[in-house]
């Protein structure tokens, strides 16, 4: 999503994945696990996630190896609070991977 100025105001949902902040000529991408993004009626945004961090601080390796731990657990025996733990962290993995293979 794309936001330009005068945008409507509005809320949105954000998912885990990539916020990307332009200003001016530097761009920033950073991966965020969800949270919100809330467009005001002065062209200004707000974001507020749960966690935020650069996507260039993450390894490719060690994300493919927590997504094998969580797909583990998710496809486990055990009790449903773990199963549901690990498709959540199954979730915020895949998206961070694609993240990781679009720099």
């Amino acid at each position: 999503m794309g936001i330009l100025a005068d945008h409507v105001p509005s809320i949105e949902q954000l998912r885990a994945g990539v916020v990307e902040v332009i200003d001016g000529a530097t761009t920033k991408k950073f991966f965020v696990s969800g949270g919100f993004a809330t467009m005001n009626s002065d062209s200004s945004l707000n974001i507020n996630a749960v966690e935020a961090f650069p996507v260039e601080e993450f390894s490719a390796e060690a994300v493919r190896h927590n997504l094998a731990e969580a797909h583990r657990l998710a496809n486990s025996g055990a009790t449903e609070e773990e199963k549901t733990a690990g498709r959540i962290e199954v979730e915020v993995l895949e998206a961070l991977q694609a993240a990781l293979n679009a720099k």
